[in-house]
């Protein structure tokens, strides 16, 4: 009987979460702006390649080691309309591939955000504040496809209505010795949004007033002094003044004088 009512138990328990998260809606974005900028290390300025990638890229024909590309990629993802509060999660996701990787040194990668407009600009590859950083090496296949959590960085770009981006880009983090470049696969940004606000959910309510320990006593003023001196003549308090002297040093003398027996 008792191992019927511990299962039942765990059974509500397991209905009560799942209806509790019933109200909680995941959305996977795809990316509005996929671009991928060439760095050339004797030139200056970038040019857009068809394929997205990140890290450097050896040139071949005889170059002196050092002397080819760096790769970095952006994307841009448009927010779901939905004021912050309701944003209870939200992660980016990516992964790549080597490309062009030799030597056993690991390649690491910076990820930034930064707050986009949808369209493509080369500023756009050296925009943002760092939210990761992923190592992978030569071997790894896939690489780099460790969820980022980024929900701070979309609550304060969510709006509740309009259009809204958010953008990042993927840098080559380390000056490792020989290429280390990756392809990558875009991935998906997956916002997670609550029906209400997420404060409202939680039931707060209002704080209550609480009284100060050390608040200081309420002024005595002369309609306090009549009043003392009539619950004075009441219970038989003598030696009173008949006109008592003005101030609360006058009435607390009065209160300490002791009944005649």
């Amino acid at each position: 009987m008792k191992r019927s009512a511990r299962l039942f138990a765990c059974l509500l328990a397991s209905l009560s979460a799942t209806a509790g998260n019933a109200a909680d809606r995941a959305i996977a974005v795809s990316p509005a702006v996929q671009e991928s900028w060439e760095f050339a290390t004797h030139t200056t300025g970038g040019r857009l390649r068809p394929q997205l990638g990140v890290g450097f890229w050896q040139r071949a024909s005889g170059a002196k080691p050092g002397v080819g590309s760096n790769y970095v990629s952006a994307l841009e993802y448009q927010l779901p309309e939905a004021a912050p509060g309701r944003v209870r999660s939200a992660s980016f996701q990516f992964s790549g591939r080597p490309s062009q990787c030799v030597g056993a040194e690991p390649v690491v990668i910076d990820v930034y955000a930064y707050a986009a407009d949808g369209k493509v600009d080369v500023s756009d590859a050296a925009a943002g504040s760092r939210v990761a950083q992923l190592t992978a090496s030569c071997s790894d296949n896939p690489a780099f496809a460790r969820p980022i959590d980024v929900t701070s960085i979309v609550r304060q770009q969510s709006v509740p209505a309009g259009i809204r981006h958010i953008g990042f880009n993927i840098r080559k983090a380390n000056n490792r010795q020989g290429p280390g470049l990756f392809t990558l696969a875009a991935g998906k940004l997956t916002v997670v949004l609550a029906d209400l606000e997420i404060a409202k959910q939680a039931g707060a309510k209002p704080a209550m007033a609480v009284a100060t320990p050390n608040a200081p006593a309420p002024a005595v003023g002369p309609n306090t002094q009549v009043r003392a001196i009539v619950a004075q003549s009441r219970t038989g308090v003598g030696n009173a003044p008949a006109r008592p002297a003005s101030g609360p040093a006058t009435v607390r003398s009065l209160t300490r004088q002791a009944v005649p027996k």
